[in-house]
């Protein structure tokens, strides 16, 4: 079978989408991987040929429905696992409410769910379409899983930053260090339907901004007292994806010398290295408690709008002072767990969100539901016919230097009120490019790890995509 799978922000879904590609590959699946120009558009113009398509969300807005009608139009079969997630709190509803119709699901051939937790939500909510939800694990927690860990150790250059070992700040606020306006924000949301979908969802936006505004302000002031405290340790801050990397820089300031800013590469491999990490309501949390690491919920305002779980699995800490005592302690060898922490208690509260963390991996469990689906979706395509398809070797040095400089300028400019754009968000920050390095890398890394898919060729499709297939059947 023809599978697209689309990546919408790469520091989050790259290594994960990658691997279910892979495992795809791996079992005979033709496999396309990468920007949604070259999955989602190409599947929908009937550019490609019919096969399943692999969707990031479902959310019920006006675009979203008509690309999904659009795509079963074209013979495509859909599948789904929001890449949101909807974790972090202790009610799954609201996310269930707001990220998914009863139109769209029906829709979809199956909703992959990330556990038990969402599933049961999912069920409940769309009683009458139960048979659509299968709960599978995501393959972004496959690479939080210890035994993972050799995947993460072939990093070396993770290992320290500029020489030092590091601290890990985690960044989930956005705010006003979002790379997008606020009301940009805000009018996207309403275009969306969200504020249709839940009343009082206008206002817990705006409430939560100025909560946001006042973290970050903590957290600016938490930063600079580490890295007065800690000189022998550099404080890695790691913006989300969607925040300014800029934005950062000049509001701890340039006279604190062993603070980086850095979003290079997926998060993963930092929390592996991090002496601990620091989060205040972050999935960051969720996948150290998986993976077994430190973690420390800083929480000076406690307030309505923090994210439950990733707190309830962290050490928390009110102060600046408390945040240094615990990293002291750590420091001198000590153990972090809180003396009434309830470890059995955790570690139900993942298993619940998170299945797939310690036997079959979430990409197999996904890729057993794409061959389920493939009985009455057999394709005779051959990697040859994708190649001839797109189009061969890159565009001319002309082009890409043109769309390089439009693409910079739209990230680091706004666009005047006149532009013709339709677009209310820029977009470009959450997929800039996709090497061949990159590529070549995960995978040497994961056939190292796992013992498998040295059977699967990747080739360049596109500017940000690749061609995934068993050489051996092929």
């Amino acid at each position: 079978m023809n599978i697209y799978i689309p990546i919408e922000i790469k520091a989050r879904e790259l290594e994960g989408r990658v691997l279910l590609a892979l495992a795809a590959a791996e079992r005979g699946h033709l496999v396309i991987v990468g920007e949604k120009k070259d999955t989602i558009v190409k599947a929908s113009k009937g550019q490609f040929p019919p096969g399943l398509v692999h969707m990031k969300s479902i959310t019920p807005h006006k675009s979203m429905l008509e690309s999904l009608h659009t795509l079963k139009k074209k013979g495509h079969n859909i599948t789904v696992q929001d890449e949101e997630s909807g974790l972090l709190d202790e009610s799954y509803d609201t996310f269930a409410r707001l990220r998914f119709s009863e139109e769209t699901i029906e829709l979809v051939d199956r909703v992959c769910t990330w556990g038990h937790y969402d599933h049961r939500s999912l069920e409940k909510m769309y009683a009458d379409l139960d048979e659509h939800f299968s709960v599978t694990g995501s393959p972004r927690v496959d690479f939080w899983r210890k035994d993972f860990h050799d995947y993460y150790s072939n990093i070396e250059e993770a290992e320290t930053i500029k020489g030092k070992p590091y601290l890990m700040v985690v960044s989930n606020f956005s705010g006003p260090l979002n790379v997008n306006r606020f009301w940009d924000i805000m009018a996207r949301l309403n275009k969306a339907g969200y504020f249709a979908r839940e009343e009082g969802r206008e206002k817990h936006e705006f409430e939560n901004a100025a909560y946001q505004t006042r973290l970050i302000g903590e957290f600016v002031f938490l930063i600079r007292e580490l890295a007065h405290t800690y000189p022998d340790h550099n404080i890695l801050v790691r913006p989300h994806p969607v925040e300014s990397i800029e934005g950062w820089r000049k509001l701890i300031g340039e006279e604190v010398s062993n603070v980086v800013v850095e979003r290079e590469g997926t998060i993963s491999r930092w929390i592996r290295h991090a002496k601990v990490i620091i989060h205040n309501g972050c999935t960051s949390a969720l996948e150290a408690a998986i993976a077994g690491e430190n973690r420390i919920a800083y929480r000076p305002i406690p307030f309505k709008f923090e994210r439950e779980i990733p707190n309830k699995v962290s050490l928390n800490a009110y102060s600046i002072e408390e945040v240094k005592s615990f990293i002291s302690d750590l420091l001198k060898g000590e153990n972090l767990h809180r003396k009434d922490q309830n470890y059995e208690e955790i570690q139900s509260l993942v298993k619940d969100r998170f299945e797939a963390i310690d036997d079959k991996l979430a990409a197999d469990r996904i890729v057993d539901v794409w061959d389920e689906i493939s009985k009455s979706n057999s394709s005779e395509n051959t990697p040859e016919d994708f190649l001839n398809l797109s189009y061969q070797g890159n565009p001319s040095v002309k082009k890409q230097i043109k769309k390089t400089v439009k693409n910079v300028r739209d990230t680091l400019t706004l666009k005047s009120n006149g532009s013709k754009s339709k677009r209310l968000l820029k977009s470009y920050h959450k997929f800039p490019e996709f090497t061949d390095e990159e590529m070549s890398g995960m995978h040497m890394n994961l056939r190292n790890t796992l013992k498998r898919f040295e059977k699967v060729t990747c080739k360049r499709l596109g500017r940000k995509s690749f061609l995934m297939y068993n050489k051996e059947k092929y």
